[in-house]
């Protein structure tokens, strides 16, 4: 349970020499900058800063622009395990420095980007108003009259359009007026009727006709017929989505240099955050002073490091001071650290405090193989997992999580190899049955909460231990643990065998209750206050109903475990059920079995690890833990699209 000691440190240096230490301490990412106070902070700079930051996110939105058209146009297919991890762009350091080195390429391909997404749109645009004009067109493609002739002459009037219902309406009130007319049907088009009507002007015709729902339309013709037009439309249609094409080309050309693309978008949002940092500097006009944390194993590093620039400046490390807030780092052993995340999640340990992560592993690895119970189930976790962890280039917070999930699932492999459960199967006799013994699996899960919880005490002391309160230690968290366990062998005396101890435990419980009650009036002057204190014990006494509510909590690991070996054991029932009907009765055992077993051991990974959790917040950290400590963010290189596989030297 390690959280790692820091050093304060001051560096001194020449304002012209700033930009060259912040880029170190910025390779070097070992130092956290302590903001200076408002008001110390110079206004000297505002301006030459927000300029630098104007144009780096001008350069991060213009980056950012062409890797979005690329994603657009040419969109990169993850594989199997790139779906769910998600696609990295892993690199050499020195293929990231030839990438930097091609600036003038990038203006260049990023120019030619822009431009061929521009000229995409615009043809694209196009090609929607002619397939819009090809739809509009379709309806009057049997009409061979040429665009000239649509007025008609002297004494005839053309007059096209559209109708809905029967042509005999229109006829027939035509025929009533005893007005000489004749039509073209061109076709029927959503539910209306195309046509063309030749009428003798000087009548009312056109006035029943529309009367009658007559709609006159002129198609957008230039010149010529409505076919030659289609066909000129349909030829430029044609064109365009050749050039389309020919221009998709270009982008998906552009589109393979994506490395760099990403590679010089990492670059801007490293150089913006170095420039920044130029807000938690202290600046006079030639000299700048810096304050930080850095891990105190870490100090020598970072000033040899700055002695090695050659640069003059002055760099003083001390130890924090009493009342000082640090930021926390914390540090364990390779098995450990994954599980740091589940602290991480909930909260960093203040520096008064102790880091959590060890006490936490053992409980949440069994906690997590009770919860899910199956060595089948573990072991394909594990696999996922390692898989994950070898295959992927993953930030340390994403390994963090599949090594702790690797090792939750080994842990469902040492409970389901002890209780005999592999995918609900049970090849051999184990210790007991989830299924059919679910007491002892109950006492099992209450068991394994009331240590937890023990230890979650035990752990209080030693924080009281260790800064010098033993007393405390020894009146909280020592006659407290007495108490419990007094109730506990009261309760369970008879079912050891323990009766003529049974009054004596009860004496021990009743004298530390008395002592818990005592406890409290520690510290307070006078009989009166002492007094007024007695309440607070009692309703402290009181706790042990909330100490064994959250043991009872952990018979959630129970139902766990439990309804996922039934449901295990349903799916294999109807797995041996099909296998046994003629032909495909094999074929649909194995879908049964395969689906079945898969979404079984998906809702319950997801529960074990919500429900293990949950007992670590909620309980275990209840006994000791507050957390509310800063994380330690040391300035350095964010990797958002570009991962290296091998570092420069630092």
């Amino acid at each position: 349970m390690a959280i790692v000691p820091m050093k304060h440190m001051e560096l001194y240096g020449l304002v012209r020499h700033r930009s060259s230490f912040l880029s170190e301490l910025q390779r070097l990412g070992l130092v956290e900058l302590v903001a200076p106070a408002e008001e110390e902070i110079s206004s000297e700079p505002g301006e030459e800063l927000r300029n630098q930051l104007d144009q780096i996110e001008n350069r991060l939105a213009e980056v950012n622009r062409v890797l979005a058209i690329c994603e657009r146009f040419a969109p990169r297919k993850p594989n199997f395990i790139e779906q769910f991890a998600g696609m990295k762009t892993v690199l050499t350091w020195e293929e990231q420095q030839n990438y930097l080195a091609e600036r003038e390429k990038l203006e260049e391909l990023s120019s030619e980007l822009f431009k061929s997404e521009n000229e995409y749109a615009r043809m694209e645009q196009e090609k929607v108003q002619v397939e819009r004009e090809i739809s509009q067109l379709r309806p009057w493609i049997r009409l061979d009259l040429p665009r000239h002739e649509w007025k008609g002459s002297t004494n005839i009037q053309v007059l096209l359009g559209s109708i809905e219902g029967s042509l005999s309406v229109f006829t027939e009130a035509l025929a009533q007026e005893e007005i000489t007319y004749s039509y073209q049907e061109l076709g029927a088009y959503e539910s209306r009727l195309y046509l063309v009507f030749f009428l003798l002007r000087k009548t009312r015709a056109e006035e029943i006709l529309k009367n009658k729902g007559f709609v006159p339309t002129v198609p957008e013709v230039p010149t010529g017929t409505v076919q030659e037009y289609l066909d000129f439309l349909v030829k430029k249609k044609t064109e365009l989505t050749e050039k389309l094409e020919a221009v998709k080309n270009t982008i998906k050309r552009i589109a393979e240099q994506h490395q760099m693309f990403e590679t010089f978008y990492d670059y801007w949002h490293n150089l913006k955050l170095q420039v920044e940092a130029n807000r938690q500097l202290l600046m006079s006009k030639d000299v700048f002073a810096l304050e930080g944390w850095v891990e105190a194993e870490k100090a020598d590093r970072v000033k040899k490091v700055l002695e090695a620039m050659g640069l003059p400046h002055y760099v003083l490390f001390r130890a924090p001071e009493p009342d000082e807030k640090i930021p926390i780092a914390m540090k364990n052993s390779t098995i450990i650290t994954p599980f740091e995340t589940l602290v991480e999640s909930f909260s960093y340990p203040r520096q008064d405090e102790v880091d959590p992560s060890s006490a936490i592993a053992p409980f949440f690895f069994l906690c997590f193989g009770i919860a899910l119970g199956d060595a089948g189930y573990g072991m394909l976790l594990a696999l996922i997992c390692s898989v994950l962890l070898w295959k992927m280039t993953m930030k340390p917070n994403g390994r963090k999580m599949a090594g702790m999930l690797l090792a939750s699932g080994l842990g469902a492999v040492f409970v389901g190899l002890l209780t005999s459960s592999i995918f609900s199967f049970s090849p051999y006799k184990g210790i007991f049955s989830f299924v059919e013994s679910p007491q002892i699996l109950l006492i099992v899960s209450l068991g394994l909460g009331l240590v937890q919880l023990y230890v979650g005490t035990l752990i209080s002391a030693w924080m009281n231990i260790r800064d010098g309160r033993v007393v405390d230690a020894i009146w909280k968290q020592g006659f407290w643990l007495l108490f419990l366990t007094g109730i506990l062998l009261t309760v369970g005396a008879p079912q050891l065998g323990w009766e003529q101890y049974a009054l004596h435990i009860k004496y021990g419980t009743v004298i530390a209750a008395a002592l818990l009650i005592i406890g409290n009036t520690r510290g307070k002057k006078g009989l009166l206050s002492k007094l007024m204190a007695i309440p607070g014990g009692i309703l402290n006494i009181y706790g042990s109903v909330g100490f064994f509510s959250d043991v009872l909590s952990y018979s959630r690991l129970m139902a766990l475990g439990l309804s996922g070996g039934v449901m295990g054991s349903i799916i294999n029932m109807f797995v041996r059920m099909t296998w046994g009907v003629p032909v495909i009765g094999w074929l649909f055992s194995i879908l049964i079995f395969l689906f079945g077993h898969a979404l079984n051991m998906g809702l319950n990974v997801l529960g074990a690890y919500v429900h293990s959790s949950r007992l670590q917040y909620l309980e275990f950290f209840n006994t000791f833990f507050e957390g509310g400590g800063k994380p330690f963010t040391p300035l350095k290189i964010e990797n958002i699209n570009i991962f290296l596989k091998k570092e420069r030297e630092v």
